[in-house]
Parts: C-alpha cells; sequence; structure tokens
C-alpha cells in the first residue's frame, strides 16, 4: 500500500513524477540519444514565469508559478504552489520548491522545498558533490542526514528535469535517457518526442506542438504516464501536460506566463 498525502501527488502530478502504479507503454526502438544543451540559447529568459492550474477531472485542485531566474553563474528554478478549489476546502496546502542548475554541462546541484499541510511541515534540501560522486538529503524538521551515491557525470533532481525537456533539439522519433536524483536516490526517466501536432488547449489556440511523452524507469518503484504538449518554435512553452494514474487523471493547463 502507498501512502501519501494528496499535496505530495499534486506536487508528483506538477514536477512530472507519479508515485502510483499505472500501466506505461512498451519501450521505443529508437536509440537513446544525450541532446547537448547550449546554454547560449535557452528558450527561457531571466525572469520568465509561467502559471498552471492544475485539475481534478473537472475540479481545480493547485495552482502552481515557475520562475526562471539567471544568477550569473548559475540558473535558479522555483516553483510555489497551492491548494485550489475544493482542495483548499478540506486539505488546505502551500509549497515552495527551489532548483539549481550549475552550466556546463546541464546538471542540477541542489534541490529543495517547504511543505506546510494540516499537521505536517517539510523543510529540507539536497545537495549534489560530483567530484565525491555523493548526494546528501538533509531533512531539517528531523535533524537528519542521508548519502547517496551519484554514478552519473549529470544528473536532473525533478524541475530541472522539466527544464531540460525544453532545451536542446527535438524531432519526432527522438528519445532522452534522463538521469534524476529525488528523496535519497538516483533514478531514470525516459523522455520520447511522439510527434508534432496541431492542436488547441485552454486559452492557447490552434498551433504546432511537439508532444512528449516520459515514463520512470530504472531506480523507481512506481510506473506514471506523463505526455507534455510544448509549443514546436523558440520558446517551447509547456502549454499543457496530462498525467494517468491510479488515483485519476490530472491536467495541467498554462493559465499565464510573464516575461517569454
Amino acid at each position: 500500500m502507498i501512502r501519501t498525502s494528496f499535496p505530495a501527488l499534486l506536487l508528483g502530478v506538477a514536477l512530472g513524477l507519479s508515485p502510483a502504479r499505472v500501466t506505461a507503454a512498451g519501450p521505443a526502438t529508437a536509440p537513446v540519444s544525450a541532446a547537448p544543451v547550449d546554454f547560449q540559447h535557452l528558450p527561457w529568459t531571466d525572469g520568465e514565469t509561467l502559471t498552471y492550474l492544475i485539475s481534478l477531472s473537472a475540479f481545480e485542485a493547485a495552482q502552481g508559478t515557475f520562475v526562471a531566474r539567471n544568477k550569473g553563474g548559475h540558473w535558479e528554478f522555483q516553483l510555489a504552489l497551492a491548494s485550489r478549489g475544493l482542495v483548499d476546502d478540506f486539505y488546505p496546502f502551500t509549497g515552495t520548491f527551489w532548483c539549481i542548475l550549475a552550466p556546463p554541462p546541464w546538471r542540477s546541484v541542489e534541490y529543495g522545498e517547504y511543505r506546510f499541510e494540516p499537521r505536517r511541515t517539510i523543510k529540507e534540501r539536497t545537495r549534489i558533490d560530483y567530484p565525491r560522486r555523493q548526494g546528501t538529503r538533509e531533512i531539517w524538521m528531523e535533524g537528519k542526514r542521508k548519502t547517496f551515491p551519484i554514478a552519473e557525470e549529470s544528473v536532473d533532481d525533478v524541475g530541472t528535469m522539466l527544464y531540460h525537456l525544453r532545451a536542446g533539439v527535438w524531432n519526432p522519433g527522438d528519445r532522452r535517457l534522463l538521469h534524476v536524483y529525488e528523496s535519497d536516490s538516483e533514478k531514470e526517466a525516459l523522455a520520447e518526442c511522439q510527434a508534432r501536432e496541431t492542436r488547441a488547449f485552454g486559452i492557447w489556440p490552434s498551433q504546432p506542438l511537439l508532444r512528449i511523452m516520459v515514463l520512470p524507469g530504472k531506480g523507481t518503484h512506481h510506473r506514471g504516464r506523463l505526455t507534455l504538449w510544448m509549443t514546436d518554435d523558440a520558446r517551447r512553452l509547456p502549454v499543457h501536460a496530462d498525467l494517468d494514474f491510479r488515483y485519476g487523471s490530472f491536467s495541467i493547463d498554462l493559465t499565464g506566463c510573464h516575461g517569454i
């Protein structure tokens, strides 16, 4: 039995991971490759702010806002997440999550979160020491530290992974194997560009989009299916995502953007 809070489920939706089991698609036949990232020509700008509405079926569940900041020697991504609608009535929560991306190469060096839920507060940070091939998770509310091995020269956290999907070149059939650390272990995620298609979502008119599917891989004890649509232009703007898993189907819609 999987025990998790509703905010943790929504965090999974917002960050593209699923804490539940579903039947995932079989492996694709195209080879997996790592797309190079040009840090001088990233598709977002300093101060880009994207606001998303997260819904369960027809009901509003939460609102999340991503902000990207260029700190000179690194990028910092922040997500502010808060309950909405009926969820806010029976289980109100807020959360702030941050990621630090150190170029080059593309790799995360820090991930942290502050989560405030009824009768539960989570404050923690994980840092990656690449020379020592080690991650250290600091669970501040419990006064604990946990270390875990990092096998790769470059890894993502669950936040930088989403920005990684926007970087580099995508063509239908392209696949990328992403190494992601979560909690206190290193895992894998497999992303595939399934198609170019013209669709309309929410407030966004019909336009050319790239459809990307992300599946958890080695190191995960659960399965999920995230399908992401982003604009097929220089912005690589994610306008909609669907996540289908054991507890239902969540949708994520871009409702506001600034600084693009």
